[in-house]
């Protein structure tokens, strides 16, 4: 997807157009991060394994140091991807679930 550089916008409406292309692409990817999420399950055995508490410390290191490489506060997107790993845990406790009875 080509987008206008920002300097080269001759309007607020085009900023406006080029960040929902943005957007669109970013939900798109957090679209496919989801389904590694859900497969990772295979991979687990348990509500522990799942939760991954070191996992998550790495994860949010890593990404405030991202943020902070790219000009953008680190506390926003700690906050940020601490609610997508939230969510991603509830899915995946969810399919390690279905996954034990099936077993059953």
């Amino acid at each position: 997807m080509n987008l206008t550089h920002p300097k080269d916008c001759v309007s607020a409406e085009e900023i406006r157009s080029e960040i929902d292309k943005i957007d669109k692409q970013i939900i798109a990817l957090f679209g496919k991060r989801y389904k590694y999420v859900e497969e990772i399950v295979r991979f687990k055995k348990d509500k522990k394994g799942v939760q991954a508490g070191d996992r998550v410390k790495q994860v949010i290191r890593d990404r405030r140091k991202w943020a902070e490489e790219n000009g953008l506060d680190a506390d926003t997107f700690e906050k940020m991807f601490l609610i997508l790993i939230e969510n991603n845990i509830k899915h995946e406790l969810e399919l390690l679930k279905k996954k034990q009875t099936k077993k059953e």
